[in-house]
């Protein structure tokens, strides 16, 4: 009966001590979403969200149909797909996500071109600047995130009608130490809502009424 109650104790205290000793696990990334301040092992299970550092955008490709009509008639039904990677062509260039919900995005030069707010409800994400732009996260990692948006536009232009569905999909790179800039004002005069580049869609009135 003692030799029970001896082997007994040994294996309360020796359970003791691995508790005693026994780090806690969880995720040690700061600017994951399941980031874990009391965590001394990493176990590798960390998620990320758009929150935490700024996004750089590497690309942008935009999938567009067009139906051009004159009079009534239909002088154009085309699809085709640009393809943009010169940061100084693109009209933002560094976006951020502040966890107080403030958007903001600078150009490739840091000026603020565009700020306003967002929300998201599981992959959506809505942003509001001068207009409402929804969109949605195909993926987001540590260090990348692919997202895209769906919609459309009408433009008349001198009594020619432009119908624009497009799917624009971007794809950026974190910077995990984010961005500030000392210019804080957005540029007045400028729509920067715009997810098709109104440069290419006045070159193609331009082509179009050649």
């Amino acid at each position: 009966m003692k030799k029970m109650k001896k082997i007994i104790y040994a294996l309360f205290t020796v359970s003791i001590l691995f508790t005693a000793c026994k780090k806690e696990e969880g995720c040690m990334d700061t600017i994951a979403t399941n980031y874990n301040p009391d965590a001394e092992v990493d176990e590798g299970n960390c998620t990320y969200g758009i929150v935490g550092g700024s996004w750089i955008t590497n690309s942008e490709v935009v999938d567009i149909h067009m139906v051009v009509t004159m009079g009534g008639m239909v002088v154009m039904d085309s699809t085709w797909t640009e393809t943009e990677t010169n940061k100084d062509s693109m009209e933002t260039v560094t976006q951020k996500f502040w966890d107080n919900g403030v958007f903001n995005a600078w150009d490739n030069n840091n000026n603020l071109v565009d700020n306003g707010t967002w929300v998201q409800s599981g992959t959506t994400v809505t942003v509001t600047t001068d207009t409402v732009i929804v969109g949605e996260i195909i993926s987001v990692t540590k260090t990348n995130l692919v997202h895209k948006v769906v919609g459309s536009q009408i433009i008349n232009d001198m009594g020619i009608d432009f119908d624009i569905d497009f799917i624009f999909t971007a794809d950026h790179t974190r910077d995990e130490n984010g961005f500030t800039t000392n210019i804080v004002s957005k540029r007045e005069g400028e729509d920067q809502s715009s997810i098709i580049s109104k440069k290419n869609i006045k070159n193609i009135i331009k082509n179009i009424k050649k």
